[in-house]
């Protein structure tokens, strides 16, 4: 009433603060008309609904960073305990508290409710993705709760996914055409400021929150949300950086460095080889490759073996030899991107602790006499076939664009009581 508004207003600031905190708390209690009324009556209230909600965003990013630092360091432990975190977090969302708060956010607070949107589905997707939902008895049900009660929309069903491809699509768009326009037309600027994120010849994470966080505000100053990027977005400005006339990056899937400012020199037997030392440099270092008896350019990888050939531009491989068959031909750089993560999966994370250490090195190639005799793979292809197998090696540019090929696609106690109520998610608009 009109009383309690006068008297709300002759006290200082830090009591009408600790008052509205209070009532915000406590907004579930009214009945939903009342909580419109006053949340539009009352700006300090409106002001402390968009701070939880801000607040409550923090939390969920908090956790994606943890669980993309956990993944990349293959942390299995910290993977666990993230669950548990989940469990939590996901309690404190579903509570009558912020279910009624964030319902009366109201579309003057569109940037809030939507960044909370964004992190709440990605962390939903890479839970369900990763099987974390699976194995912390009731966090399965608890996030089937969190998608039906912000992304279901009446008369359509649940349309979380379509609404995260289609958000993340348009953000990943932005941020390749901001930063295309940024690159030309302060290039030099640009390139000096990733030389202050990245170092010659250390690897680092991609994923590293710090890496992303550096890179948003290079291109595009905080204007989007965290944990919406795609290792392929990033890659490509970086690339786009080496290709105008920059620093030419090394990547290898999630990770990247700028390179060494010296390289050892490893001796190689013919230009074959010598073109596939070139190539090993852009790569983390992975256990020897050997070389093996019979025509030139056959090596042992793992437990496949490939066959590397001079092209006019490029050095090419075949596999001839895997676990399973592995018929098309690849850029050299390509296959060991390709096929890196299935035969060493640790090289990432090897390769990072490595560079902290400031031990990077570059993959040697011994002779196979030197190494110890390995089992009979599955797929074999006979040696008098290997001529007509790679013979002719398809021109450099029906093997498609060059690049770094697929990438994988990183709280404190805040349990309250669960609450199942109706949609009040996506909204304005569908956002």
């Amino acid at each position: 009433d009109e009383d309690s508004s006068q008297a709300l207003k002759a006290v200082n600031a830090r009591t009408r603060s600790a008052f509205f905190a209070e009532v915000r708390q406590s907004l579930y209690r009214f009945s939903e008309a009342s909580q419109k009324e006053l949340v539009e009556f009352f700006t300090e209230l409106k002001a402390e609904v968009v701070k939880l909600v801000d607040s409550m965003t923090q939390e969920v990013s908090v956790w994606l960073d943890e669980e993309r630092v956990a993944s990349a360091w293959q942390n299995h432990a910290k993977q666990a305990s993230l669950r548990i975190q989940a469990q939590n977090l996901f309690q404190a969302v579903l509570s009558p508290s912020f279910q009624a708060n964030f319902k009366q956010i109201g579309s003057g607070a569109k940037r809030a409710k939507e960044a909370f949107l964004l992190q709440t589905a990605v962390c939903l997707k890479t839970g369900a993705e990763k099987l974390y939902w699976d194995s912390v008895p009731g966090l399965l049900d608890l996030a089937a709760q969190m998608r039906r009660s912000f992304f279901y929309v009446e008369g359509y069903g649940e349309l979380m996914e379509d609404w995260l491809q289609s958000r993340t699509t348009q953000i990943n768009q932005e941020f390749l055409q901001r930063g295309t326009a940024i690159l030309g037309s302060n290039f030099s600027e640009v390139v000096s400021r990733l030389r202050q994120i990245f170092r010659p010849g250390r690897w680092m994470f991609l994923s590293d929150p710090r890496v992303e966080g550096d890179l948003i505000t290079l291109f595009l100053e905080d204007s989007i949300p965290r944990h919406v990027l795609s290792m392929t977005s990033l890659t490509k400005l970086l690339e786009l950086v080496g290709s105008n006339g920059g620093d030419d990056f090394h990547i290898y899937n999630d990770i990247v460095r700028l390179p060494p400012l010296s390289s050892p020199a490893l001796g190689p037997q013919d230009l074959t080889e010598s073109a596939l030392l070139e190539v090993l440099k852009r790569l983390p270092c992975f256990p020897p490759l050997q070389r093996l008896v019979g025509p030139g350019g056959r090596y042992r990888f793992g437990r496949m073996e490939v066959v590397f050939q001079l092209t006019a531009t490029e050095l090419a491989a075949q596999v001839v030899a895997s676990p399973l068959p592995v018929p098309e031909v690849l850029r050299a750089l390509d296959f060991f991107v390709q096929f890196g993560p299935q035969e060493y999966p640790t090289a990432t994370v090897d390769a990072v602790k490595a560079s902290d250490q400031l031990m990077c090195g570059t993959t040697q190639i011994l002779d196979l006499n030197a190494m110890p005799t390995l089992p009979k793979l599955g797929f074999q292809m006979p040696l008098g076939q290997l001529g007509a197998a790679i013979a002719p090696i398809a021109p450099l540019g029906s093997l498609g664009a060059i690049g770094p090929g697929p990438v994988p696609q990183p709280m404190g106690s805040l349990a309250m009581p669960a609450f199942s109520g109706p949609k009040f998610g996506i909204d304005d608009d569908e956002i």
